[in-house]
């Protein structure tokens, strides 16, 4: 009899041990549990901290941090062409117009905030474009309009090479310099040459 007792004593002890352990278990795992009964007092946005990305009030984040795509300013913005329709350098402040006039000669525009003709003040630029072992280089005095820079030389043969452009905002400054693919194929979607389409079709400008 007292072996059986003493049996029931211990199964009774580890009964008691695994449900205090259940209890504290499931008391543990329950957030802003702050009586002990296993139940949420209110939801982890009521001790005055907002819970991110929740956006239906009930305290649980619908989404992740990352389910709002961050675009940023530039990925969609819309491509622009020039006033004259050529590409639009911005790697320089003010913002100047690449553009290849139908002689061939290249015509800089620097342009304001309505992307509006600037008049030149003591900016300067060159060039270097066409084949890299025998590149033609350009050099630019300001045109009698006052408004643009227009190249000393015409462009090398051929529809397609790159472009190495220099500026200087002033004598004394840094030099900035630029560089593009030029294409001066005729886009198919839009009125632009290639270089300066404003397409959303992939061309790298």
């Amino acid at each position: 009899m007292k072996q059986t007792n003493r049996l029931a004593a211990g199964l009774s002890a580890i009964a008691s041990v695994f449900l205090f352990a259940s209890c504290e278990d499931k008391h543990a795992h329950v957030p802003h549990d702050h009586d002990g009964d296993g139940v949420a007092d209110h939801g982890p946005g009521e001790h005055n901290a907002p819970v991110p990305h929740d956006h239906d009030g009930d305290g649980v984040a619908d989404h992740g941090p990352g389910a709002h795509h961050d675009h940023g300013a530039d990925v969609h913005a819309k491509k622009i062409a020039g006033p004259n329709g050529g590409k639009i350098i911005t790697a320089v402040e003010p913002h100047a117009e690449f553009y290849v006039t139908p002689e061939h000669k290249v015509r800089i525009t620097f342009l304001d905030e309505q992307n509006t003709a600037m008049a030149v003040a003591d900016q300067t630029v060159d060039v270097i474009c066409g084949d890299r072992s025998n590149p033609t280089i350009l050099s630019f005095a300001k045109d009698t309009d006052g408004n643009s820079l227009i190249s000393d030389g015409t462009l090398p043969v051929g529809n397609k090479f790159p472009v190495i452009l220099t500026f200087k905002t002033s004598p004394d400054a840094a030099p900035i310099r630029g560089k593009f693919a030029l294409d001066l194929s005729d886009c198919p979607s839009c009125d632009y040459q290639e270089y300066a389409c404003t397409c959303d079709h992939g061309h790298a400008h």
